[in-house]
């Protein structure tokens, strides 16, 4: 009974190796692009299993496949979600800001009151020029449709011109 329970705690040692693999590549690898990113991340990942074998003094080939996929799994399980979390912050990132023009530009569209109704954070982004405003997606490309068709993302509004961004993370 007590080696099964000194197992069980060894087992529970490297699944918390593949978490902590996690946040300190996280933390020793900042301003690393991938791949290389990735390469060290498992040689970190290595040298924190092979410690956790040193202190479970565990040798069999069978516990240490075991100790492996215990580990390797939330390593990888976090690693994947963090990067869907950060493609689906990419997708809802993005801006529209708008900058007043000083002048006259050469190629110009000229959008009414009534069209702008219809696209709100392009009208805060004109009220308000030189600011970046969140938009959904959604209305972030039927904006960017809307000055396609026009033909121009510099627009007229009244007497004055401006030149509309379209930024994302």
């Amino acid at each position: 009974m007590n080696n099964s329970s000194n197992k069980g705690s060894n087992y529970l040692l490297f699944f918390f190796i593949g978490i902590l693999t996690f946040f300190l590549s996280g933390y020793a690898l900042t301003g690393i692009h991938p791949p290389k990113s990735i390469y060290l991340m498992f040689v970190i990942y290595g040298i924190l299993f092979a410690i956790g074998l040193l202190i479970s003094r565990e040798w069999s080939p069978v516990f240490i496949l075991k100790a492996f996929v215990v580990s390797l799994v939330p390593l990888l399980l976090i690693s994947a979600a963090f990067f869907a979390f950060g493609a689906l912050n990419h997708e809802y990132s993005k801006s529209i800001e708008a900058k007043k023009l000083e002048f006259v530009p050469d190629e110009f569209v000229i959008v009414t009151e009534e069209e702008l109704d219809e696209y709100p954070v392009l009208k805060k982004a004109i009220e308000s020029p030189g600011e970046y405003f969140s938009a959904n997606p959604d209305e972030w490309e039927r904006t960017i449709d809307f000055l396609d068709e026009k033909g121009a993302c510099e627009i007229k509004i009244g007497n004055d011109y401006y030149i509309i961004f379209f930024t994302t993370a």
